[in-house]
């Protein structure tokens, strides 16, 4: 586990499969958590807004993936 502090999403990715959500987040393609369909579309919205707004984010990555998100 460890946390990317501080970083952007520079742009994010999907495709038409069901939990299928990518960003790129500190140089990284990192998918987001795909356990449950809920959480990749709450931390795609996020990552969206994030984006959009050129905000901080700071993210929690366990084997390349993103499990935890922080919008600020």
């Amino acid at each position: 586990m460890v946390w990317l502090n501080g970083k952007k999403v520079e742009a994010l990715w999907s495709n038409h499969q069901a939990s299928n959500v990518h960003g790129w987040i500190d140089g990284a393609w990192r998918k987001f958590e795909d356990n449950n369909d809920d959480a990749c579309t709450n931390f795609a919205i996020l990552a969206a807004h994030a984006k959009d707004d050129n905000r901080n984010v700071d993210v929690r990555v366990e084997s390349g993936g993103v499990q935890e998100m922080y919008v600020w």
